[in-house]
Parts: structure tokens; C-alpha cells; sequence
């Protein structure tokens, strides 16, 4: 079943922030490539483009706490399953030749000090990723503060090298990240 109207704006919207940020993203671009007729922008979201972006920001981190969760389940320590994501991210790197990046951080770095909206949304969607992976240190035995400035420092990492690696249009700054992790986690 094809998504519905409000699916498809969400969705494209998430995937272009990802590329372009919030600043750079535009509605006729949005609405063509959503394949939506343009009042049903604001039918589904009257707050315009930022209401907007702020639920793509909500569905982009979503799928990413999923994601997180699905990488902590197929790996056998918190440790492996941030090594794992690390090694996605250089995949995912030269697979679209480092076009792709973060919808939060996009955002986050775009936009959240003049929208608030966008900055709850970001906030909270950083937040979550901290406490799956927090609680997935505590389950480990570490304590909550440790696990807490474990798993910040995990995101930190996380958002740092995106920004990193399509600065210099290299994998090399995740492969170091990655190889400190690594100590750091043993």
C-alpha cells in the first residue's frame, strides 16, 4: 500500500534534510518529490515547514532508536554494537559519496538555535539515543554514571565523525573514531 499524503511529506522531508539541512530545504522541492498536491503541506501541517521538519526529525530519530536497538540485539556487548555503527557509517559514507548525513544533526547545526520546535525535537531525539544506550551499559553492569557518560560520548562520536567525514570527504576521520572506541570500550 503506497504511504499515505502526510507519510510521504514526513519521509521526504527527513531524507532531504539529511543531505541538504533545514535552511537549504525547500517546499516546492519537498512537494515534488513527495508527490503531493501543495495545500496538503499545510492540511497536515499548519505550523508550515517547521512543524514539518520537527516530525521529520521525530520519524528520522525513531527509526534510529530502532535501528540502535537492532544493532545492541545482534551484537553481544555494547561495545561491538558501537563498533558496528561505526563501520555502517563508513558503508554509508562511500556509498553515497558522503551526501548523506544526520537529520538531527543537520538540523540541529541548521536550525535549533532559531526555532524552538526544532530544537525540542532534536533535543529529545539526541536524549533518546543517550538513554537506549546508557541503559544498555547499565545492563552490562557499568554504573549509571559511567553508562550515562558512555553512551554521550557513543552519540557524540555518533554525530561528530558525520560532520567529520563529509567535511573532508574521507572515511578516515570514523576509521580513528572508531579505533579509540574501541580502547575505550574494552
Amino acid at each position: 500500500m503506497a504511504l499515505d499524503t502526510r507519510d510521504r511529506l514526513i519521509r521526504t522531508t527527513s531524507r532531504i534534510l539529511r543531505t541538504q539541512g533545514y535552511a537549504a530545504t525547500g517546499l516546492n522541492r519537498i512537494m515534488a518529490e513527495a508527490e503531493a498536491p501543495k495545500g496538503s503541506m499545510y492540511f497536515h501541517f499548519p505550523g508550515g515547514k517547521e512543524e514539518l521538519a520537527a516530525a521529520a526529525v521525530d520519524n528520522f530519530a525513531g527509526r534510529v532508536t530502532g535501528w540502535l536497538h537492532q544493532r545492541l540485539e545482534e551484537n553481544a556487548t555494547v561495545r561491538e554494537a558501537v563498533l558496528a555503527v561505526l563501520d555502517l557509517y563508513i558503508q554509508d559514507m562511500e556509498r553515497t559519496e558522503y551526501r548523506n548525513g544526520c537529520a538531527v544533526a543537520t538540523v540541529a547545526l541548521d536550525a535549533s538555535a532559531t526555532h524552538d520546535l526544532l530544537a525540542e525535537s532534536t533535543g529529545r531525539a539526541l536524549r533518546e539515543w543517550v538513554d537506549v544506550l546508557a541503559e544498555a551499559f547499565e545492563a552490562e553492569g557499568r554504573s549509571p554514571e559511567e553508562a550515562h557518560g558512555l553512551a554521550t560520548l557513543a552519540v557524540v562520536v555518533f554525530e561528530g565523525v558525520i560532520v567529520m567525514a563529509k567535511g573532508e570527504r574521507s572515511t578516515e576521520p570514523i576509521i580513528a573514531a572508531r579505533e579509540v572506541m574501541a580502547r575505550i570500550l574494552a
